[in-house]
């Protein structure tokens, strides 16, 4: 019933911030939609494999739609419930577990429909409508989820902005990654560096806003490893949960230098002798500087 109440909300809706990938859902002959509620464990471990964020959280969801093929079956993707989180969010919050399970199931369908709350605060007012208006068609108890973390914040003593901040730092976070593509490759110079040959706070921002949506930012470059770790420490990028690290996944020295997963070097291969040879005898001739790097 739910899922009905979302899919007839569509056919008129008048939400500007909407993905509106899924319009016509009745083109389809059916719906596949997949619900798994499992405990902190799991969807921890599903959370850092998918969106790089090593903790616990209430609901993800992941879809599954490509709008490009015609396929009779809308497949929306999965939504993950940890059991857990809910129940300490259920108790937190006076309502029943089961009652805290609808709201998570409704936040994540939505996720699925096109809504992201993350994207505007017009887009999180969107989110929050519809939300409260599944939950209050179908009778069910308890507040949206996004109206649900409002009130936790003024119960708090907190502000709304300080609040969500928060509460994306902490297990059982508002947080959800809707893949569309899972790795971005991405070359330096001219490309993620200015003119001064640094990453600028609106590229570090835009960095940093694809690496907490779970995409993963793999660096193709001329350069080698030591000097990107060095530019990427400047714009505090690197290391431990940076967007580059000594365990992160690159490709170096135009090619010659490849490392894969948990930093592995996969290929290596030298410049051919010959050819090292004739360019120091051409440096040497016309007293052009060679440079290491």
């Amino acid at each position: 019933m739910a899922m009905k109440l979302a899919f007839d909300g569509l056919k008129e809706s008048q939400y500007k911030t909407r993905d509106t990938a899924i319009t016509d859902v009745g083109g389809f002959e059916s719906v596949e939609l997949s619900v798994l509620l499992c405990n902190d464990e799991f969807i921890r471990k599903l959370n850092k494999e998918w969106r790089d964020e090593d903790h616990a959280t209430d609901v993800l969801s992941m879809s599954d739609h490509i709008p490009d093929l015609n396929l009779p079956i809308l497949m929306l993707g999965d939504i993950v419930i940890s059991m857990e989180t809910a129940a300490r969010q259920a108790e937190e919050r006076g309502i029943s577990l089961i009652d805290e399970i609808r709201i998570l199931m409704v936040h994540g369908l939505l996720h699925l429909l096109g809504f992201d709350h993350e994207i505007s605060e017009e887009a999180e007012m969107e989110m929050e409508k519809e939300e409260e208006l599944i939950l209050k068609s179908l009778g069910w108890a308890g507040k949206g989820l996004i109206h649900s973390a409002y009130d936790a914040a003024e119960k708090n003593g907190n502000t709304i902005a300080d609040s969500l901040d928060d509460t994306k730092k902490k297990e059982g976070s508002l947080r959800f990654y809707k893949p569309k593509f899972s790795y971005i490759f991405c070359d330096m110079d001219g490309t993620l560096l200015n003119s001064k040959s640094l990453i600028s706070s609106t590229t570090a921002k835009a960095l940093k806003e694809a690496s907490s949506r779970g995409v993963k930012i793999v660096i193709a470059t001329g350069k080698t490893r030591a000097a990107v770790m060095s530019i990427f420490k400047m714009a505090d990028l690197a290391g431990s949960g940076g967007i580059v690290s000594a365990v992160s996944p690159g490709v170096f020295l135009q090619g010659l230098l490849v490392y894969g997963t948990q930093g592995r070097e996969i290929y290596r291969r030298n410049l051919d002798p010959v050819i090292c040879r004739e360019a120091c005898v051409y440096s040497w001739e016309n007293k052009v500087p060679l440079i290491r790097v």
